[in-house]
């Protein structure tokens, strides 16, 4: 071999030799990140979710024991379906008029400062309902319960937006939502035993309920003060590696979504999306809240006792849980939001609207657990889209606007299922009138394309 041979041959072995070199610096680097990215998501998991977890739950539990309550409650105050329906629904005329603006405060004083005042105001309107003594002031303290609670779910979608990259976010969503079976299924495990307290203490058992269900709220409410830092930049049990990791992936993603398109607050106000999936919630709300403040009822109706009718109540909720974390796992996996929304939307109004037919009370009892497991398999994907869309105040304001308008279907729901429920003695016709509105959710769902561009596909 001539001299300009071996150094053309050496040539190629240096950049060769640099090439490979670069290769495994790269496959180190990426091997890096990864470790800081699960340490830092698994961190964050352990140390957030729980917190917003544990809100949730204690939340709805405030919000839906009226429902067992109602058992016994609705005869002491004499409180026919009607009347109970509308107070049921009056919590959301409360909560959606205070939705926006309460998230727009969390959004300029931060959870940390926001939530406890939030779970003081509930927890204590919760309190007192074991004192009303008419249906006035039931209606009352169910309007002042809405209230407090307006800013809550908004905002707890709002903060795991802040903390969470975006294809985690189904996942997240799924575990902060299953509170919400949770909850019930936990409900109805110890309410039973609570009202059997009747008579203890000079309170009926419903009266129990109420006042053993909201101290936790306000206890949790100085945990989420101690607890709860304002953003991942704040918190001190991230170590520096996972912090810098998930704050530049969370500022990338921000970045990368706003070059899309940057929302202003108006803009989120009157976008034509956030209108579009505040009706499709509106539609899954109406199905959701009717089926949840009147499920023990309909147990019963059913010729289910009143004592196992609490503990009947919790299968539907059981199955839920199980199948929709398959469901938001395998909506992170494919990066696919619609579909996984329109889909269990679908299946949960056709089941609704069969219990109009249905007369078998084992029949109605599995359409029923359907249209729960459809709803909430909806819920925990279709969220996804208007959190991966809005960044900022602005998110807080579009998440805000559509959980209001949501729950515009969730004071229609209870109501609609206890004016019927008066008007022809059976609970079916309300159940089928209901099963609608998830039709309208999949419909929405399965053609509200324009906001997949702010999502990457999956790889």
């Amino acid at each position: 071999m001539d001299g300009a041979s071996a150094r053309d041959l050496s040539k190629v072995r240096l950049v060769a030799g640099h090439g490979l070199g670069a290769l495994v610096w790269r496959k180190q680097g990426a091997a890096m990140a990864e470790t800081h990215e699960n340490a830092a998501v698994r961190l964050v998991a352990w140390r957030i979710l729980p917190l917003l977890f544990a809100g949730y739950f204690t939340a709805y539990i405030d919000r839906v024991n009226v429902g067992f309550a109602a058992l016994t409650m609705n005869a002491a105050l004499g409180l026919n379906a009607e009347q109970y329906g509308l107070a049921a629904g009056l919590f959301f005329i409360g909560y959606v008029a205070f939705s926006v603006p309460s998230n727009l405060v969390l959004a300029r004083l931060g959870g940390r400062t926001w939530l406890p005042i939030l779970m003081l105001v509930w927890g204590c309107a919760s309190l007192l309902n074991a004192w009303v003594a008419s249906p006035m002031a039931f209606y009352v303290l169910r309007f002042l319960l809405g209230i407090g609670e307006a800013g809550l779910y908004p905002g707890l979608l709002y903060i795991l937006a802040q903390w969470f990259p975006g294809k985690y976010r189904v996942r997240m969503l799924t575990l902060l939502i299953l509170s919400t079976p949770f909850s019930i299924v936990v409900g109805s495990l110890i309410s039973g035993p609570i009202l059997l307290l009747d008579g203890m203490g000079g309170l009926a058992g419903w009266q129990w309920l109420f006042v053993l269900q909201a101290i936790p709220t306000i206890l949790l409410g100085a945990v989420f003060w101690l607890a709860l830092p304002d953003t991942p930049a704040d918190a001190p049990w991230l170590p520096p590696p996972q912090k810098a990791w998930l704050v530049t992936q969370l500022a990338q993603e921000r970045a990368r979504r706003e070059q899309v398109r940057r929302f202003s607050v108006s803009a989120a106000l009157v976008s034509p999306v956030v209108w579009l999936a505040g009706l499709a919630g509106a539609g899954i709300n109406a199905a959701a809240y009717g089926l949840i403040l009147f499920l023990p009822q309909m147990i019963h109706a059913l010729g289910v006792a009143t004592q196992w009718a609490p503990l009947v109540n919790a299968i539907p909720f059981v199955i839920t849980s199980v199948v929709m974390l398959f469901w938001g796992a395998h909506s992170d996996r494919t990066m696919e939001r619609n579909w996984h929304a329109a889909i269990p939307a679908a299946i949960a109004g056709l089941a609704l609207i069969s219990c109009a037919v249905l007369t078998n009370p084992l029949a109605i009892m599995v359409a029923l657990t359907i249209g729960v497991t459809g709803v909430f398999c909806y819920v925990a994907v279709f969220w996804a889209v208007p959190s991966a869309m809005l960044t900022g105040a602005a998110a807080a304001a579009g998440l805000a606007l559509i959980n209001a308008l949501a729950n515009i279907g969730s004071f229609f729901g209870p109501y609609i299922v206890g004016w019927v429920k008066n008007f022809t003695g059976s609970f079916s016709l309300g159940i089928m009138i209901i099963g609608c509105g998830p039709l309208v959710s999949a419909l929405v769902a399965a053609t509200l394309r324009s906001a997949r561009k702010f999502e990457p596909p999956a790889t």
